[in-house]
């Protein structure tokens, strides 16, 4: 933001300078110190004259003795009239090196030096002019310093979620910081479940449950015939099952319906295909107290947990299973979860399956609005209560969603967004699939933000890999090492993540490039087909998988 020096006295409201247009991602309040402008000015060998005030996008520049590492989150200082609390540091992104005339590599030095001035927000309005003076009127000393907080934002080695938990409990600590200490402790969360009680080929588990929830579908609770604990899954993930021989062996694969992370169970829930030989065996013949095998949880459809745009979720039929394990830990998120649309299509209430388990974690998320949408409706099925639209999900009805607006507020700050700036998830029949997704392109909506079970690029289908049962993977630029396993079915980009390693990523497709990172040695392979592959010496992280024993990667 570029900004010019006031003359006299500028009035702080609670939102800061009035008349001051903020970038989105910004507190209320930037200051920076005169100091740094000479330090920059020499390690960067510029005319220090080049540089006019307010060069650095600053709302107020400091003079004295006050620095990052002496500023705590949550002291505040009188500056004039106004009495302003530290809340974070800046946090710069690559537009500060195009103001500066330096290469984006320069935001590494800018974050590892610390110097990057301060964010405050405004707790009582007031006149601030040149030369008044600064009185901190509180110091919250036990609070982490501005220097400390910088330091870990940018450290992905520091993984301990408990450090990074008390850090998040800081009183006045701003939205932004908290926003990407939130995002870390969900994908090292993610990270240790996926790690927590995982086991190699089958493993036998008992039915201790069947429980009838519409027409059709069932769902069978199984837990370790062994007694001891289930393997840790993301939800949206599913379980490769090997039923019985007098059930013909079949295996099948079967979403997830629940999600619970103290649970020592899981819950599958099947729909019975016509013609189904293995859906058929389970809804008529398995009863509770019989055993099936179990291979660990796995998949790559799964809820990304670290995201601020509404998350969309659109699902048909017995679609709605791995979508209600990602509506519950969705609400595990509480007040900070973004808005919520959810979208289900089936025929009627007699097929409605887990109708009174959403409508419960709607109501507990505020803001949730919840679109129910009958193809077949029957008599006793009262419209507005029941459901919302006759009729399927069709292209009208997904680019009538897309022009609505809604509000957030992601860092503090509210703001009006239109439906197509959101995270999508959709599942179901593929005829319902294709026509959402087509209706989302058509409506503007970046292929990056639709997820879908099914979905390739291009429709290409991924080759099974020729992967080794284990893989030593590591991490040169982090200096960590871990061991890859065949049965986890992870990514690169998942095994980075459950190190603490942050990587830029976006669709995890292999469409946007944006987790490309080096590779040093050893072979990987692309468990869904990249819309372009690197070059050679490179690695999409997202969707590769190695295919040797060992594989070195600059992250």
């Amino acid at each position: 933001m570029v900004r010019d020096a006031a003359d006299g006295p500028v009035r702080f409201g609670k939102s800061g300078p009035e008349g001051n247009e903020t970038a989105v991602h910004t507190e209320q309040v930037y200051a920076f110190f005169a100091e740094h402008y000479d330090h920059w000015a020499a390690a960067l060998n510029v005319d220090r004259g080049a540089w006019a005030d307010c060069h650095w996008g600053e709302n107020l520049m400091l003079r004295g003795s006050l620095r990052e590492e002496n500023l705590h989150v949550g002291d505040r200082f009188r500056i004039g009239e106004a009495l302003l609390e530290v809340t974070s540091p800046r946090i710069p992104c690559f537009k500060l090196s195009w103001r500066l005339g330096q290469p984006e590599q320069f935001l590494g030095q800018l974050i590892a030096s610390g110097l990057m001035g301060v964010y405050f927000r405004v707790i009582e309005p007031g006149s601030i002019g040149p030369g008044d003076a600064i009185v901190r009127e509180h110091e919250a000393a036990e609070a982490i310093t501005v220097l400390a907080l910088s330091k870990l934002l940018h450290d992905p080695t520091i993984t301990d979620v408990d450090v990074l938990g008390r850090v998040l409990s800081t009183p006045g600590l701003g939205g932004q910081a908290s926003g990407m200490i939130r995002k870390r402790i969900n994908a090292l969360t993610d990270g240790l479940l996926m790690a927590r009680g995982r086991w190699q080929g089958w493993r036998r588990f008992m039915v201790d449950d069947v429980r009838v929830e519409a027409e059709g579908i069932k769902s069978f609770r199984l837990r370790p015939a062994d007694g001891g604990p289930i393997g840790g899954y993301r939800a949206g993930q599913f379980l490769t099952v090997r039923l019985p021989d007098e059930a013909g062996g079949h295996v099948r694969t079967w979403s997830l319906s629940d999600y619970d992370q103290q649970a020592g169970h899981y819950r599958l829930s099947v729909k019975q295909a016509p013609g189904g030989r293995a859906s058929a065996w389970l809804h008529e013949k398995l009863p509770v107290g019989a055993e099936v095998e179990v291979r660990p949880p796995a998949g790559r459809f799964v809820l990304d947990r670290g995201g601020f745009l509404r998350t969309v979720m659109i699902s048909a039929g017995i679609g709605v299973t791995p979508m209600l394990a990602m509506l519950k830990a969705h609400a595990e998120r509480g007040a900070e979860a973004p808005p919520l649309l959810w979208i289900h299509c089936t025929h009627s209430g007699r097929t409605h399956a887990f109708r009174e388990e959403v409508d419960a974690l709607l109501d507990k998320l505020p803001g949730a609005v919840r679109r129910i949408f009958y193809s077949r409706p029957e008599p006793d099925d009262v419209l507005g209560v029941d459901y919302d639209f006759a009729g399927r999900v069709t292209a009208e009805a997904v680019a009538a969603m897309l022009q609505e607006s809604y509000r957030l507020a992601p860092f503090g700050r509210a703001l009006e967004l239109t439906g197509d700036n959101a995270d999508f998830y959709l599942c179901g029949p593929p005829a319902f699939e294709q026509v959402v997704r087509d209706a989302l392109g058509a409506g503007g909506v970046n292929p990056a933000l639709i997820r879908s079970e099914s979905f390739n690029p291009a429709g290409a289908a991924g080759a099974a890999l020729d992967t080794p049962e284990r893989s030593d993977i590591s991490f040169v630029g982090s200096n960590r090492a871990t061991v890859w396993l065949k049965d986890d079915d992870a990514t690169l980009l998942e095994v980075a993540e459950a190190c603490g390693i942050d990587v830029e990523s976006g669709c995890r497709m292999g469409l946007c490039g944006t987790c490309e990172v080096g590779l040093r040695s050893g072979e990987v392979g692309y468990v869904t087909p990249p819309a372009a592959l690197p070059e050679r010496g490179r690695v999409l992280l997202c969707c590769a998988q190695p295919l040797s024993a060992k594989v070195e990667i600059e992250a």
